[in-house]
């Protein structure tokens, strides 16, 4: 019977663990810790990562498909922390079939049986080879574009990029650039690392200018068959080279200017990312040779986006005071643009903007556009017109989308927003753009292609919004900001266990503002910080009150927005708060999002450790909405775990109702208490109690209430118990 029920156990523990790992985009695997890390759930997007099958997964020790020579100590160290029931995240070389391996990110949740044994292991997967990369040509860009501030000399910029490719792809390559600056000659630079002295210019000889009328990569195995100057080949031998990479470097006008010239210890398994990474790297060799042509150039390219070839912001504005009279500004924004970047690359999203420019061009209307680069995701057209008929417009825009986007060599059907604004006598060019950009971001909220105009209505909301700013400076300098308390009860009995302190404004000219209005105001405009310690001082009068009458003192939770952490001094200043009205520390609770946890982890940590240290409780309010929690929620050490109330509204769906006992499980294996936000109706309390949630509010219990309200009903309690 106790074998049944242990089985029964982990089929219902493995059911939880499936639930929610499929509310994850990212790759995932869940294996038996207890029999040889056989794996027994992975998603197709595992399978993607893997080039694998999914019978071909299973069963499978998912270590094998992590081991490297250098990750012995690795794994055995990850093998140890699971069995321990902790957390552990690493950068891997992560195995595929038939393809080369990648760098993964992988994240290992342990969940543990009644018995305290690791029974299954939940393992996300994310494939980092990219971000690798990026951070690679970041740093390079920056390097160049300092050494342009610089004005340093064209080789040491060349030899800079020589250094960074080496040492990015050591010990495979030894790389040389060629660049023709002069009729039938070459000049040579190289890194650092160079084997052997070479020439610093050569010959164009007949193999460099094929290399030159190439338009795609040359790959070599044989150096001695070349028409290149005997150096070169006594190079190759010298570097041990197996073979040679020839990549063209293009202009912007993609007339080739030069070349790389790589010479490659071992054949290249991933040629593809190789090119790519070369051809972005071409870009900044360009952006060199163009600064030591001349000055001018430069000068002209800080009015074109790059990577377009469109005008881009410095244009835009200089165009606009060129422009009188009546017309429209129109933001063009492709819905899909974020998600393509995620899948291709920034580079292909530019050339997705580029795209929609030609066309557009192509599809001219009646009046002449000024077309730029307005922001990494949007066009921006000017049109001088008294036509307010958007009719040729709009069909100029379904006509642009009806043929699919070939993007990395793929067909990409995309949805374009436009937000659309006048500007005449009394409405400036610049204000119509403000106008406009408002608009499309009401227009990404539909569905399909859309044209959203901005209208009085729109403004009006505007003004509302600048109205409550205005009037918040008073309110906040008045101290019209009040506190309202809801009680937090224990769902077992009943018994009021903490308070939730909640912001609310009656504003003597405005009447009661709703916090869905100015709380967003008051981020936007920096004064989020001000609301949070009035809110923290009225909570403690009101504890000092308590405890001068000799009354219990009860947990109280002030909402910190992630601002106002990271605000230098936030712990110093809300310990010397605390102490001025001479009040435990271990009556406050900081309530902070889930997602104050990506801005900047260690300083995170750092804030959280100090708080604990003085007695402070943290927690971590509307849990389950934000972005990779699991991957640092261990990692915090956060007191309290709030179930976000859009989860409750729907608890009786199957699917939700596995994802609140997978996150009251996730509360209880990391010693957090589960509180659940928003409780309505007994049918959801027994439920949560079922659960095993510790902890819950909502209007079932109590509704925000004055703290003369919770007076009386604290002192009723105290008074029935006594």
């Amino acid at each position: 019977m106790i074998t049944n029920s242990l089985e029964i156990q982990n089929e219902m523990l493995l059911k939880a663990i499936c639930n929610l790992a499929e509310n994850s985009k990212k790759g995932y695997v869940i294996f038996d810790a207890t029999n040889n890390y056989n794996i027994v759930a992975c998603n197709n997007y595992f399978c993607i990562l893997t080039n694998m099958e999914h019978s071909q997964i299973i069963n499978q020790d998912y270590f094998e498909l992590l081991f490297q020579e250098e990750q012995v100590a690795t794994l055995e160290m990850i093998k140890q922390k699971i069995h321990s029931g902790v957390m552990v995240q690493a950068k891997l070389y992560h195995d595929r079939l038939e393809k080369s391996a990648f760098w993964a990110e992988v994240q290992a949740l342990p969940f543990q049986n009644a018995t305290n044994t690791t029974t299954y292991v939940l393992a996300f997967v994310e494939n980092v080879t990219y971000y690798h990369i990026e951070d690679f040509l970041i740093r390079l860009e920056k390097e160049m574009y300092e050494a342009i501030e610089k004005d340093s000399p064209f080789y040491t910029k060349l030899k800079a990029i020589c250094n960074g490719l080496d040492e990015f792809f050591a010990p495979n390559i030894v790389s040389t650039i060629l660049i023709e600056l002069e009729e039938d000659q070459l000049r040579v630079f190289t890194g650092d690392n160079c084997y052997t002295d070479i020439s610093k210019s050569c010959a164009k000889t007949a193999f460099y200018e094929k290399v030159f009328n190439e338009e795609n990569v040359i790959q070599v195995n044989c150096w001695d068959e070349l028409d290149i100057p005997l150096e070169h080949k006594l190079f190759a031998q010298v570097a041990q080279s197996k073979t040679g990479w020839f990549i063209p470097i293009h202009n912007q006008q993609q007339q080739t200017i030069g070349f790389f010239s790589i010479y490659c210890t071992e054949q290249m398994d991933n040629p593809n990312l190789f090119e790519k990474v070369f051809r972005k790297i071409g870009d900044l060799v360009a952006l060199a040779i163009v600064y030591e042509k001349t000055q001018q150039k430069i000068w002209n390219l800080a009015y074109l986006d790059t990577p377009t070839g469109l005008p881009n912001r410095y244009s835009l504005f200089e165009q606009i005071d060129s422009l009188y009279g009546q017309g429209d500004v129109k933001i063009v924004l492709p819905s899909e643009f974020h998600q393509i970047v995620e899948l291709y690359g920034r580079s292909v999203g530019d050339d997705l903007l580029k795209q929609i420019a030609q066309r557009l061009q192509e599809n001219e209307g009646e009046h002449n556009e000024y077309i730029a680069r307005f922001t990494s995701s949007a066009l921006i057209i000017l049109t001088m017109t008294t036509d307010k008929n958007l009719t040729n417009y709009d069909r100029r825009i379904r006509h642009i989308v009806r043929q699919p986007f070939i993007l990395a060599g793929k067909q990409v059907y995309i949805t374009i927003k436009t937000g659309v604004a006048y500007y005449n006598e009394e409405i400036s060019v610049k204000d119509a753009i403000r106008f406009a950009d408002n608009a499309v971001s009401s227009a990404v909220k539909k569905p399909g292609t859309h044209v959203e105009i901005f209208t009085q209505q729109r403004n009006d909301m505007l003004e509302e919004q600048m109205m409550v700013l205005n009037y918040l400076s008073e309110a906040l300098e008045n101290k019209e900001i009040s506190v309202n308390l809801q009680p937090k009860v224990h769902l077992q009995t009943g018994e009021i266990h903490s308070i939730e302190a909640l912001a609310r404004w009656v504003s003597p000219k405005l009447g009661f503002v709703s916090p869905a209005m100015f709380i967003p105001v008051a981020e936007s405009a920096g004064k989020v910080r001000d609301i949070d310690n009035q809110i923290l001082e009225k909570v403690l009068e009101w504890l000092a009150e308590r405890q001068r009458l000799g009354k219990k003192l009860m947990k109280v939770a002030i909402n910190i927005s992630p601002t106002h952490f990271y605000h230098e001094g936030f712990v110093e200043d809300t310990l010397a708060m605390i102490h001025k009205y001479n009040i435990d520390p271990s009556y406050i609770i900081v309530e902070v999002t889930e997602s104050v946890g990506l801005v900047d982890f260690q300083t995170a940590f750092a804030i959280i450790q100090k708080l604990t240290e003085q007695g402070i409780t943290t927690s971590v309010d509307d849990f389950g909405t934000g972005f990779s929690s699991l991957s640092y929620l261990q990692r915090l050490p956060f007191s309290e775990l709030k179930i976000d109330r859009s989860f409750l509204n729907t608890i009786d769906d199957a699917a939700t109702l596995a994802i609140v006992r997978s996150i009251v499980q996730l509360a209880l294996n990391l010693e957090m208490t589960s509180v659940a936000e928003g409780i309505e109706n007994e049918e959801q309390v027994e439920i949560l109690r079922a659960l095993g949630c510790k902890v819950g509010q909502g209007y079932f219990y109590y509704k925000p209430m004055m703290p003369e309200q919770l007076n009386e009903i604290l002192d009723m309690q105290e008074a029935s118990l006594n």
